[in-house]
């Protein structure tokens, strides 16, 4: 074991303040290169003081109970500023990852008005199995999620067919942020003549599909 090891090692397990522990830790290795320049080695000087544990106990029996509280007192404050810090960096990154709302309608990306036409065409081409021209819609990414035979697919899984598009019920249209980027998020429900059906769709900010949900 080297000087410096020792000395870090002995350093650990002082039970005080942590510029008492440097106070110490500076004078033993003093000593034990004043040991060494005297003649003797290294080894003989640590194997003369004994394990770490035991010269370290040396000095935790001479200091007081003031000494030993304010040792924890210094232990506790460190460990509550290392489990602050943690719970900002957790709520740091959840702050930035999680999508954070607002009214499309004062969004400075979307217009409204360009968002309902495009969910309308894209609900009219996808029912009347268009399947090529909503995967049209789509950015680079969902088209290799949502093929057009995937979108034909997921369709005709269904126990009925949609039947005629009657009519566009309520659409909901809100803006999200979320990992620096600004997605529009729309959610309509669709009367046809066999059934309702509820489409929720994703845009990215150059107005291309990042998500296609029918439920």
């Amino acid at each position: 074991m080297t000087a410096k090891k020792y000395v870090k090692e002995v350093r650990k397990l002082l039970k005080c303040r942590r510029t008492k522990r440097k106070d110490i830790q500076r004078q033993l290795l003093a000593e034990i290169n004043d040991a060494v320049a005297k003649g003797e080695t290294v080894d003989e000087v640590l194997a003369r003081m004994g394990i770490p544990w035991d010269y370290a106990n040396q000095y935790n029996d001479r200091f007081d109970k003031a000494e030993w509280k304010a040792a924890k007192r210094e232990k506790a404050i460190l460990i509550w500023g290392i489990v602050l810090f943690i719970v900002f960096v957790l709520f740091a990154f959840l702050y930035w990852n999680l999508p954070r709302w607002g009214d499309i309608r004062e969004s400075t990306i979307f217009q409204e008005e360009q968002i309902k036409t495009q969910v309308e065409e894209i609900i009219r081409l996808y029912s009347e199995d268009d399947f090529e021209a909503v995967n049209a819609y789509m950015n680079e990414d969902m088209k290799v999620i949502l093929s057009a035979e995937m979108l034909r697919y997921t369709k005709t899984e269904r126990e009925k067919d949609f039947g005629e598009l009657l009519k566009f019920e309520d659409m909901e249209l809100s803006e999200a942020k979320q990992n620096g980027n600004r997605y529009a998020v729309v959610q309509v429900k669709v009367l046809y003549s066999a059934l309702r059906v509820t489409y929720s769709m994703t845009f990215d900010e150059s107005m291309k599909l990042a998500g296609f949900h029918i439920d």
